[in-house]
């Protein structure tokens, strides 16, 4: 249960940055305040490659996001990350990720949650601690460092995950790095911030129906240009060329076929 402090706090950040004057007020409320403009978002990332190991050179999707809630006191973390790869399309072998959260006390040490438990994430080390601290920067960035303890004493000889936030200037956008974790909990990212909650994230497929004639356009790009993983922006744009590129009686065939099916 948040205490009265936290629920003023979330108060006060829900009015927005042009209704507060943080010259006038204490300043550990005023940094609270910053903190919670920085890091309270939600954000996703989305990319399609090509399964080069399979014989057929399927498509394969990731899906991960990742939401922040600070309170004053405690982090509360969300995120959904899976993977799967396509018979048809994203939207016909669509698969939802599972929600996961969990939640560290600022000041405090807690058991490592479970997200972070693996064989190569401890390495040997067992009952360990974590901590969390967030560090702001004068270029308006941010961090949050996720501190491993042994006994009550920093394993500084270890990679501590942190993760990163900060404004892409050329697209005006907020974006948040990951580093160090294990691939069962964040990718690495980029992560693009999205105005929905992660309760809303990726509980449907990305378009509402089947777009397989624009994975045959992406599966033909990638086949014969050398490029990495594509994302969301490409996708859309496939699949408004291959609309378009579809002549009104082969929509007609195809979705009657469709229905036939169904």
């Amino acid at each position: 249960m948040c205490s009265l402090r936290s629920l003023c706090l979330l108060e006060v950040h829900s009015l927005g940055q042009n209704t507060l004057d943080l010259s006038q007020m204490a300043p550990s409320l005023a940094k609270d305040i910053k903190i919670m403009r920085l890091f309270n978002r939600c954000f996703i990332d989305w990319e399609m490659f090509l399964e080069n190991n399979l014989a057929d050179d399927r498509l394969g999707i990731f899906q991960n996001a990742l939401s922040i809630q600070y309170d004053g006191v405690s982090w509360s973390i969300m995120y959904r990350s899976n993977d799967f790869v396509t018979d048809c399309c994203p939207h016909c072998d669509f698969v939802e990720p599972d929600l996961e959260q969990f939640t560290l006390e600022e000041g405090k040490l807690s058991p490592v949650p479970p997200q972070f438990i693996s064989e190569d994430f401890h390495q040997g080390y067992k009952d360990l601690m974590m901590g969390i601290s967030c560090t702001l920067f004068e270029d308006g960035s941010g961090q949050i460092k996720f501190n491993l303890f042994k006994d009550s004493v920093p394993l500084t000889d270890r990679c501590n995950p942190t993760i990163t936030i900060w404004m892409d200037a050329s697209n005006r956008q907020w974006v948040a790095d990951c580093c160090g974790f294990n691939d069962d909990t964040f990718a690495d990212g980029p992560y693009i911030e999205t105005p929905d909650p992660i309760q809303d994230v990726f509980t449907t497929p990305l378009y509402h129906s089947c777009i397989r004639r624009a994975m045959m356009l992406l599966q033909e790009w990638l086949l014969w240009e050398v490029v990495g993983p594509v994302g969301l922006d490409e996708v859309m744009a496939a699949v408004d060329e291959a609309f378009n590129q579809q002549e009104p009686e082969e929509f007609l065939e195809d979705f009657w076929r469709l229905a036939i099916v169904e």
